[in-house]
């Protein structure tokens, strides 16, 4: 096999339409373009966000400093203006898939844009972001090529209580660039709402018709090389040897053979869910709905300890998403000696593998996203008795463990999306999925900032977020979170394929499982 040509993905300036600039979608983009091309939506992405402010705001002056600052983001981050185009290669061919930009051509052309991909709902002011996505929310973005993609939704719930949803094709951003957005908005917006000079200050910074300059390139133009370990003054390591990330030889080839062997051999024998509506997506359009359950302090404390019990050293991450290999155990019992795993397709947020300019939290509002698969035995059911549940799922927390360290350890795991993604598309399409998929996003925190301004008195509060995406395929997409020392569970799924009660009697079941590990 031969490495491809990484050049594809540069961005490049369109000849034929000026102040346009397009590159070609590489790796996980490409691949949620197609799904949102093929399965209504699939994966279209959302970020909720409720705050409070100390300064109280009309519903006008709300809307005003939300599309100055969301327009000061288009000028940080010109991708929330991108929108996507095709080169169609016939039936039963994927078309090849760019990511595509127009430059603003002036202050007012950049206004008209801010008016049309910012909203503001005040009928929804005694509703949830949750009510507001459902209703709004169902549609694949983009519809059709160079539509816009990226939308801002606003609810003033009162004066000082606001809600703030991210509505954007997963192509350009993965979960945590959303957050990352969503801070740098912030950031922008308090100083709107607190500083009556930054308006003129931001208007003299943008020089609309430039901004292509600051698009980011594609992960694979900016990987990690080798970083030499740090030493003290003393020769102490105080920052251990970074490795290169390999962008061909042996080591390349090697992480690309497995990861694609796996999806090969370990997803013919993924063991799913069973309970399912009859649902025909040629025939019927999907409507997602989202569960959540929210632990309290005290509760999610004893679950990160857990893991801890007799030197396991099991992060809450193993653990969660052990307990939820259970689920699709449950609803369709194995059969003793089966061969059967639960295989799930493993996001790693690769941006530690890129190289030192991107790595800050906020430095890459991108699609980072390395892909391999995660496989646990469905065998290690029948190696407990139904009562000993801990062990049971402390037992899959051993196999989680193990395979996000095989992950961790690909020396080219992100480098080989690009390929990686060209690969998938040449197989023949997959049958709709019906295991569970997973997000195990870590402290919220990270990339989503609780307060604006970061330091000084505080003027915005997050008081809660979420994150969601838009289901198709009927295997409902499970996630993990923490916020403000809380530990989140959420489910998105097609309530056309799911009936409300089965995921409701999952998320119950998931919850109860982990609490068992508490007791």
């Amino acid at each position: 096999m031969e490495i491809i040509d990484f050049n594809r993905y540069a961005w490049r300036k369109d000849e034929k339409v000026p102040g346009r600039v397009y590159r070609e979608a590489g790796g996980g983009e490409v691949i949620e373009d197609i799904w949102n091309l093929t399965k209504h939506g699939e994966q279209n992405l959302f970020l909720g966000v409720y705050t409070t402010s100390t300064v109280p705001l009309s519903e006008s002056k709300l809307f005003e400093h939300a599309k100055s600052a969301w327009t000061a983001l288009r000028w940080e981050v010109p991708t929330i203006a991108s929108s996507t185009s095709h080169i169609w290669h016939g039936p039963n061919k994927a078309p090849t898939t760019f990511i595509t930009y127009d430059v603003g051509k002036s202050a007012e052309d950049v206004a008209e844009w801010a008016d049309k991909t910012v909203k503001i709902f005040p009928d929804y002011a005694s509703k949830t972001l949750d009510d507001l996505r459902y209703d709004v929310g169902q549609d694949p973005i983009p519809a059709k090529d160079l539509d816009l993609q990226t939308f801002l939704y606003l609810v003033p719930f009162s004066d000082t209580k606001f809600g703030f949803l991210l509505h954007t094709a997963h192509t350009t951003f993965d979960g945590a660039a959303v957050k990352i957005l969503l801070t740098k908005f912030l950031t922008h917006f308090t100083k709107y709402i607190t500083d009556a000079g930054y308006l003129a200050a931001q208007q003299d910074t943008f020089k609309w018709g430039t901004e292509d300059a600051n698009l980011l390139p594609i992960v694979t133009d900016i990987l990690r090389k080798r970083e030499p370990a740090v030493l003290d003054e003393q020769g102490n390591v105080i920052q251990e040897e970074r490795p290169e990330e390999y962008m061909g030889g042996k080591e390349y080839f090697e992480t690309l053979s497995d990861v694609m062997n796996g999806f090969v051999t370990g997803g013919p024998r993924a063991h799913g869910f069973k309970t399912f509506l009859p649902f025909d997506p040629s025939t019927s359009k999907p409507k997602t709905k989202r569960f959540e359950h929210i632990f309290t302090v005290e509760e999610s404390a004893k679950i990160r300890e857990a893991g801890l019990i007799a030197g396991n050293k099991l992060t809450v991450n193993h653990l969660v998403l052990a307990s939820l290999c259970l689920l699709p155990i449950y609803d369709s019992p194995p059969a003793p000696g089966t061969d059967g795993l639960i295989f799930l397709f493993g996001l790693a947020d690769g941006r530690q593998r890129l190289e030192k300019k991107y790595r800050d939290v906020l430095a890459y509002p991108g699609y980072c996203l390395g892909v391999s698969s995660l496989q646990m035995p469905v065998s290690i059911f029948h190696n407990h008795p139904p009562e000993d549940k801990k062990g049971l799922i402390l037992d899959f927390a051993q196999a989680v463990k193990k395979e996000y360290a095989k992950q961790a350890a690909y020396p080219a795991l992100l480098a080989i999306q690009p390929q990686e993604g060209d690969l998938m598309l040449q197989a023949p399409p997959a049958p709709p999925f019906v295991g569970p998929q997973y997000g195990g996003d870590g402290r919220g925190s990270v990339y989503l900032f609780p307060k604006y301004p970061a330091e000084g008195d505080t003027v915005i509060e997050i008081d809660h977020f979420f994150v969601g995406l838009n289901k198709c395929d009927p295997g409902p997409f499970f996630r993990c979170t923490e916020w403000k020392g809380r530990v989140i569970f959420s489910i998105d799924f097609n309530e056309l394929a799911v009936d409300h009660k089965v995921v409701r009697a999952w998320l119950d079941t998931w919850i109860e499982l982990v609490l068992a590990l508490t007791k």
